[in-house]
């Protein structure tokens, strides 16, 4: 019960059931990730924005269809580079993400209240440092 992989896999299930609560049922954190990315780099393309959100390029694939179909972002060809497509949000899209963004303060707020904020600031910090090694190890490959 003490595993770090059974603790961060229960607290990844904690963070689903609060963010279908306070954050949205119909959009997910990913989803939420590359519309954040894009509000602030538009105009770039899938791989970079795979690399941004630290998404793999299956996983970001999947979601740039999905938010293409619901109307939240938009493939567009690079002016400079016709055989290149570029992604940008909708209207929509900009919309969504102004009322949700908001939404995961509140989020954060709740997960992070059994803690101080000394606590919360060392807990970051130490999954900060977690997700960099387990990205340096996946670099690695076998």
């Amino acid at each position: 019960m003490r595993q770090p992989g059974h603790l961060a896999r229960r607290l990844q299930q904690s963070s689903y059931l609060l963010w279908s609560s306070i954050v949205s049922d119909d959009v997910t954190a990913p989803q939420l990730v590359v519309l954040s990315v894009l509000a602030g780099a538009p105009g770039i393309d899938q791989r970079t924005l795979g690399e941004r959100a630290s998404l793999d390029r299956s996983t970001v694939a999947d979601i740039v269809s999905r938010l293409v179909r619901r109307g939240l972002l938009e493939r567009l060809r690079d002016p400079a580079d016709r055989r290149r497509n570029v992604l940008q949000l909708t209207a929509d899209g900009r919309a969504t993400l102004a009322r949700l963004a908001p939404r995961t303060t509140t989020l954060n707020r709740v997960l992070l209240a059994p803690l101080d904020l000394d606590e919360q600031e060392a807990l970051l910090q130490l999954l900060g440092r977690l997700v960099e090694a387990g990205e340096r190890l996946r670099a690695k490959g076998p």
